[in-house]
């Protein structure tokens, strides 16, 4: 699955952002603010998909009805600025933290790169958010790679339970959904679906 899947069903990043908030209120007649130039406002649009790209389809629909509250100008029917849509996604969930910039760029360098097609990119993402500075050296790679190997290993004996209808431990179900959402995170990273947050 990518993150800007044509499956509404399973679309999340940057498309979903587009689908479920962008489309959803220019459909409801949303204009550009006042004193806005069309080229600024498409701009402004643009780095609002990009800042928004780690909420979830269920968390854009509720950002998405709380805008259509929030309109501007003399009728209620402006966009609301890039500040107050991010503010307003921020009391909704909080982007994932350290989405920094060195997170953001050096998952989507040669390193992030690889470590997506190797399969240790959500290691990766680990490491970047918790420590100061990057990854240095093949024993620090590595490790990341072994952490990625024991994960899969995990995340496979708990699907296999799974499968055999086993009733999964909560530890079980939570350790899968934070997994997979990490792995989406990381490759959203990579390929350039989410944005550093400003």
């Amino acid at each position: 699955m990518t993150t800007d899947s044509a499956d509404p069903k399973t679309e999340t990043g940057k498309a979903a952002v587009r689908r479920i908030v962008i489309d959803r209120l220019n459909a409801a007649g949303f204009q550009r603010p006042t004193g806005c130039a069309v080229e600024a406002h498409r701009a402004e649009l643009e780095r609002v998909v990009g800042r928004l790209a780690y909420l979830e389809p269920g968390e854009l629909e509720v950002l998405a009805e709380a805008l259509l509250e929030m309109g501007e100008g003399k009728g209620g029917d402006r966009w609301p600025r890039e500040v107050r849509i991010a503010n307003q996604a921020r009391a909704i969930r909080q982007p994932p933290p350290g989405f920094s910039g060195k997170v953001v760029r050096f998952m989507r360098c040669e390193v992030g790169r690889q470590a997506l097609a190797e399969g240790w990119a959500g290691p990766l993402l680990t490491y970047l958010q918790k420590r100061p500075g990057v990854p240095s050296g093949d024993y620090v790679v590595g490790q990341l790679r072994e952490q990625a190997r024991d994960q899969r290993r995990r995340v496979q004996v708990i699907e296999e339970r799974a499968a055999a209808g086993m009733r999964l431990a909560s530890d079980d179900e939570q350790y899968l959904r934070g997994w997979r959402r990490r792995e989406q995170e990381a490759r959203a990273l990579v390929q350039g679906d989410i944005e550093e947050e400003r």
